[in-house]
């Protein structure tokens, strides 16, 4: 088995890349028997963002200025290299907060890949509000999470899942966690910024060798 960790915001462009590589070349090994494990880890590049909408591009103006659409081109481009879909005329500027709480409810289920996918999709591509409460639960009702034990105030805050998460936020920082993605294979070097598919794929590659040959008697 192969475990992968990476650190993302899921309204982060090269997050939404990296992921998209990541899954890929973890699907390429899975596709040859080998079991992959990827935890996701939450990072927030706009922390003081509010849940309440925006529209995006108004935001990336006030912020970039002049340069604004061509950083938007530039990444629209990048992302269609990739098969993705980038509508910054759609897309909506919120806080992350609950949206990584929902990562983290589904990865208790099985079900955090499915989810970071859809919710990157649903940003990017759809235009969605992905901080609202009843966006997040059609998600997770899509993706097959069920979030009925957890009780009506889980994506709350204010909910003991929150706390939890806060304190993974703030461990990551502790540890120097300023950007992402941020990616680690097995106990490989840590590997910053986007990464090429070939490059994940070799190390996962790597580390599944490594563990065959630690297991052969």
């Amino acid at each position: 088995m192969v475990r992968a960790d990476m650190v993302l915001d899921v309204i982060c462009v090269h997050s939404y890349i990296g992921y998209t590589r990541l899954v890929r070349a973890a699907n390429r090994l899975r596709a040859r028997g080998t079991e992959v494990t990827i935890t996701f880890r939450p990072y927030e590049i706009a922390p003081a963002a509010s849940d309440s909408p925006q529209l995006l591009m108004p935001v990336l103006e006030r912020a970039l200025g002049p340069y604004a659409a061509t950083q938007t081109e530039l990444f629209t481009w990048q992302a269609a290299r990739d098969g993705l879909e980038l509508r910054y005329d759609l897309a909506v500027a919120t806080g992350t907060f609950r949206p990584h709480l929902l990562v983290a409810l589904a990865a208790g289920q099985g079900r955090a890949e499915a989810v970071v996918e859809r919710l990157f999709r649903a940003h990017f591509t759809e235009g969605e509000h992905i901080a609202a409460e009843d966006v997040l639960r059609d998600v997770a009702e899509e993706c097959g999470v069920d979030l009925a034990p957890y009780g009506p105030g889980v994506l709350a805050r204010t909910s003991p899942e929150a706390e939890e998460l806060r304190g993974e936020l703030h461990r990551l920082r502790h540890h120097g966690v300023t950007g992402a993605p941020v990616f680690r294979i097995a106990d490989g070097p840590v590997l910053l910024g986007v990464q090429a598919e070939g490059v994940l794929y070799e190390a996962m590659a790597q580390a599944a060798a490594r563990s065959a040959g630690a297991t052969t008697p």
